[in-house]
């Protein structure tokens, strides 16, 4: 038996993505997000899928990552970047944690255009990172 997903009409799906009726209905003109569905009356409907895809979330019940950070300012504190990965795992196996994906980086405190860095605060934002 196959089940459909329920629908929410324009302006619900509006104030979950936090823009207006209008820029939805203009959105729909250029193709960037189309509805899923038309009512008999012609209505939009689109689902919590369609619009969480938009978006670049994750579908719910999607594994989540568990991330440790490690970062220097400089490639001349290495053998710290060492010291503080190994403190890491043994952290995170005193808190049971399995899986842990270490992200190690060699970049200033305040430099904000590491990488790495942003990469993981971007992934955080789509929610796929747990712990």
């Amino acid at each position: 038996m196959m089940t459909m997903e329920s629908t929410l009409g324009i302006g619900h799906a509006a104030r979950l993505l936090g823009i207006t009726v209008k820029t939805l209905q203009r959105w729909e003109r250029e193709g960037r997000l189309v509805p899923a569905a038309r009512t008999a009356s012609n209505r939009r409907r689109y689902t919590e899928s369609q619009l969480r895809a938009f978006l670049h979330l994750p579908s719910p019940g999607a594994p989540r990552r568990i991330v440790a950070y490690c970062r220097v300012s400089s490639a001349a504190q290495r053998p710290d970047l060492a010291n503080q990965r190994r403190t890491l795992e043994q952290f995170t196996a005193a808190r049971g944690l399995a899986g842990v994906e270490f992200i190690e980086e060699v970049g200033g405190g305040l430099n904000f255009g590491r990488k790495r860095f942003v990469a993981l605060m971007d992934a955080i934002g789509r929610d796929e990172v747990a712990t």
